[in-house]
């Protein structure tokens, strides 16, 4: 798995080369940046990439923190549910339960 936090200027451009059959996505957390010469992201936006293995070309519009995820596919089923994620819809719906029993534990009050 790889995690890079990209801090890039205005123009700024990098090239980042990831192994083939990697799963790929691309956060922006502020900015605007352009993605292989061709789609845009903008802030608070998510790309996810093929899983070909490639130059991935990052190229700032405006000043930008990026974040650049790569890892192994894990080729398990996900489903996800406001905060919760897992492989099925009952383990969803038992995570919904403990939280609401208070399984997930309880913020003090003051």
């Amino acid at each position: 798995m790889n995690v890079w936090d990209l801090r890039l200027k205005a123009g700024g451009r990098n090239e980042f080369t990831l192994p083939a059959g990697w799963s790929v996505a691309l956060v922006v957390l502020h900015g605007e940046v352009r993605v292989n010469a061709g789609t845009e992201v903008g802030e608070a936006q998510m790309a996810v990439l093929g899983e070909e293995g490639q130059v991935i070309d990052v190229e700032a519009g405006t000043d930008s923190v990026v974040l650049l995820l790569s890892g192994e596919p894990i080729d398990e089923p996900i489903v996800g549910h406001g905060p919760f994620v897992m492989n099925t819809e009952a383990e969803i719906a038992q995570a919904i339960r403990d939280f609401n029993s208070g399984a997930f534990g309880r913020i003090a009050k003051e």
